[in-house]
């Protein structure tokens, strides 16, 4: 099952910040272990998040992957992968904090994530 975001949809706002990027079935996003210097909203398509080689969850439209790590400034702490041919948006730390701290349901929509991400996190524990 792919989780879709139902909040607020961001994928508009998103083309008009951020880079738009396309990747194919497998293609890695980003690896554990990588810096991180961006998040990325899926557009289309489908993304599986997995740790130690367990699958977390599948995301698809409108879900925001990459968070964590910009937040805490620590390496990512799992790897996100297209399951299928995607399109996602690429928005770099500048303009994800002009939008956390400029944009109040920007920061609900990001709670939201992280909040969900949780919860996925402890299920597949």
């Amino acid at each position: 099952m792919v989780a879709e975001s139902n909040d607020i949809d961001f994928r508009t706002f998103a083309r008009s910040v951020g880079t738009i990027v396309t990747c194919r079935a497998g293609e890695a996003i980003f690896e554990h272990g990588d810096v991180a210097d961006c998040m990325w909203i899926v557009l289309s398509g489908s993304v599986e998040i997995e740790s130690v080689h367990k699958l977390i969850e599948v995301v698809g439209v409108n879900y925001a992957i990459g968070i964590l790590s910009l937040i805490d400034h620590l390496p990512r702490s799992a790897t996100a992968r297209a399951r299928e041919d995607a399109e996602l948006v690429r928005i770099d730390l500048r303009r994800f904090r002009f939008m956390v701290e400029e944009m109040p349901n920007f920061g609900w929509y990001v709670m939201r994530q992280l909040a969900d991400r949780l919860r996925a996190t402890n299920a597949a524990l």
